[in-house]
């Protein structure tokens, strides 16, 4: 038996913010091929399926509007002011991916086209992509500030683990050289 839910449901979308971890960033955004904000450019997203995630749904969004596959993404969080889009009440989970550089991208599916944009210098955004583009930017840059400080605490590391080699090749040479000076007085 089905059950009937007496109060209206809003629909629900995933959106992808994808941002290249270089010196100018850049974000891949869609230009829209269809209304609301036909040739307007936003994220790739898109409604959910019912047997999905919205994570599964933006992973999937991204790939069908752009090409890119990407396999992990990190929640940014859920947008839903009433009036954030004008087909009816929806709301939006947002998802961020890092990746090191921009990867080709073609305009697909609904997306009239694909293009990677640098952060300091974007086009007018569709619904409220700006509000969550603020957001990307702060896990952006938390994510990168740890990714930093895990890369310093490894070459940290990675010296003292050197230092403490050599010291140990200098003492192995130090017992050779030992060794061949105590063959050489017995001779």
């Amino acid at each position: 038996m089905a059950y009937t839910y007496k109060y209206p449901r809003p629909a629900v979308t995933a959106d992808c913010i994808v941002i290249t971890r270089e010196a100018e960033p850049k974000v891949l955004l869609i230009q829209r091929g269809d209304q609301p904000f036909k040739g307007g450019w936003a994220f790739p997203g898109g409604f959910m399926n019912m047997d999905e995630t919205t994570e599964q749904c933006a992973i999937r969004e991204l790939e069908e509007e752009t090409g890119l596959r990407l396999l992990k993404v990190q929640q940014i969080g859920a947008y839903s002011k009433v009036d954030r889009d004008p087909r009816g009440r929806t709301i939006t989970v947002a998802y961020l991916a890092i990746i090191d550089e921009p990867i080709a991208v073609t305009g697909q599916d609904d997306a009239a086209k694909a293009e990677w944009w640098p952060v300091s210098d974007l086009p007018h955004l569709a619904f409220d992509h700006y509000d969550i583009m603020q957001d990307a930017i702060r896990v952006y840059a938390q994510a990168v500030e740890e990714n930093e400080k895990i890369q310093h605490d490894r070459f940290k590391e990675q010296k003292e683990r050197m230092h403490e080699l050599s010291k140990q090749i200098r003492e192995q040479c130090a017992h050779v050289q030992d060794l061949c000076s105590n063959f050489t007085k017995k001779q």
